[in-house]
C-alpha cells in the first residue's frame, strides 16, 4: 500500500515538473539571428532618356517642294505646257524646288489645302471666299485683267420706264449710293442670268437685299446679252444687271450689232465700285512672311516681262496684264453683300 502511494505521488511530481518546463518554453520570446538593414542614404536621381527632334526640311528644298495648285481645263490647248514652263522659271528664279499639281475642280483643290499638300493656289473670288473662311489660304497677288484688278456691276433700265439715272458717264461712276439710286426699283421684276453667276445674279440681289429693296421673282435669261435683249423689247422685266468697269457688255458685238441704239435705249441707272476681285494667287498658312515676300516680288517682276505675261495668261486661260498685291480686306464688301443672300459659294466655284 505504501509502495502504491509512493508511485502515485512520484507520478504527480513528475507531471508538475514537466508542466513547468513547457510553460517556460511557451513564454520564451523568439530572437532574430540577423539584424535588418536600415536605408538612410537618399535615392539616386533618375537620368532622363534622350529625346528625338525630327529635322524639318524647309518648304522649297529638295524632297519638300513648294506645290502650286491650279484648276486645269483639259480642253484648253497648251495650258499644261504653260504650267510646266512657269514652274521651271519659278524654280530657277527663286532657287527653290517648285512644282504644280493640277485639279479638275475646286473641291479637290480645297481638300489638298486642308491636307497641307498644296501651299499656293489660283482662285476665283467665290473660291477664295470659301478657302479664306476656313483659314486655308490668304490672298497674295491678284491678276490685272483689261487694266483693272476687280470689277463691279451696273443696273440698266429702259428709257421708257421713267427711271432716273444716277450715273456720271464722264467718270464712269455713280454719285449716289446704292440705296438712293435703287429705291425706285422696289416691287419691280428684274432680268438676271442664272443662279451660278456672281455678277449676274447674287451681287445684284445682294445690293437690293442690303438696302431693303423688294423685288419680284427674277426672270432667268442665262446670259447677259439675253437679259439686255429681254429688257430692250419691254414687257418681260423692268430692269437688269450686268458686269461693269472691266467692260460694258452693251458694247459687245453680239449686242450692238443687232441693237445699234442699245446705249441710249438701256441707260445705266447705277454702277457699283469695283468689288469683285479677279483671279488671285493665295498662300496657305505654311508659307511664312519671308517666303511670301520672295514669291510676291519674283512673280510681280515675272508678270511684267513679255514671256512671263504670255505664260501666265496661257496657264490661267485668262488675259493678264500683270500681277499686283492684294489684301484680304479687298473682299470684305463682297462678303457683306453675299451675307444678305442664301448663296452657296460652292455652287459658284469651278
Amino acid at each position: 500500500m505504501l509502495k502504491t502511494r509512493f508511485l502515485v505521488y512520484g507520478g504527480l511530481l513528475l507531471c508538475l515538473i514537466l508542466l513547468g518546463s513547457c510553460s517556460g518554453f511557451l513564454n520564451q520570446q523568439p530572437t532574430l539571428d540577423f539584424n535588418p538593414v536600415t536605408l538612410t542614404a537618399e535615392p539616386l536621381p533618375l537620368t532622363p532618356l534622350p529625346t528625338y527632334t525630327p529635322t524639318t526640311v524647309p518648304i522649297g528644298s529638295e524632297g519638300n517642294p513648294l506645290v502650286m495648285g491650279i484648276i486645269i481645263d483639259e480642253f484648253v490647248a497648251g495650258q499644261n505646257e504653260a504650267v510646266q514652263s512657269v514652274m521651271m522659271h519659278m524654280s530657277e528664279g527663286l532657287g527653290l524646288e517648285v512644282v504644280a499639281r493640277a485639279f479638275g475642280n475646286y473641291v479637290d483643290l480645297e481638300l489638298a489645302l486642308q491636307r497641307s499638300e498644296v501651299q499656293l493656289a489660283w482662285l476665283t473670288a467665290p473660291e477664295y471666299l470659301l478657302a479664306s473662311q476656313k483659314n486655308l489660304a490668304s490672298s497674295l497677288l491678284v491678276t490685272n485683267h483689261l487694266g483693272v484688278t476687280a470689277y463691279g456691276i451696273q443696273f440698266l433700265g429702259h428709257k421708257d420706264g421713267e427711271l432716273e439715272s444716277h450715273f456720271d458717264a464722264a467718270t464712269n461712276t455713280s454719285p449716289s449710293t446704292a440705296g438712293q439710286a435703287l429705291a425706285q426699283l422696289a416691287g419691280m421684276r428684274p432680268c438676271l442670268t442664272q443662279e451660278d453667276s456672281l455678277a449676274g445674279y447674287w451681287v445684284p440681289l445682294g445690293y437690293l437685299n442690303q438696302n431693303s429693296i423688294s423685288y419680284l421673282r427674277p426672270v432667268l435669261t442665262f446670259s447677259f446679252s439675253a437679259s439686255m435683249r429681254a429688257l430692250y423689247i419691254k414687257g418681260v422685266c423692268a430692269y437688269t444687271s450686268t458686269y461693269a468697269i472691266s467692260a460694258d457688255p452693251r458694247t459687245s458685238s453680239e449686242v450692238i450689232h443687232d441693237l445699234p441704239d442699245v446705249i441710249e435705249t438701256l441707260p445705266i441707272l447705277w454702277i457699283s465700285p469695283a468689288i469683285i476681285p479677279n483671279i488671285n494667287l493665295s498662300v496657305s498658312p505654311q508659307i511664312d512672311l519671308t517666303l511670301q515676300n520672295q514669291l510676291s516680288e519674283y512673280l510681280r517682276n515675272f508678270s511684267r516681262e513679255d514671256i512671263g505675261k504670255a505664260l501666265l495668261s496661257q496657264m490661267l486661260d485668262y488675259e493678264i496684264a500683270q500681277l499686283e498685291p492684294i489684301h484680304d480686306t479687298s473682299y470684305q464688301v463682297l462678303r457683306d453683300l453675299l451675307s444678305t443672300t442664301d448663296v452657296r459659294l460652292v455652287d459658284l466655284a469651278r
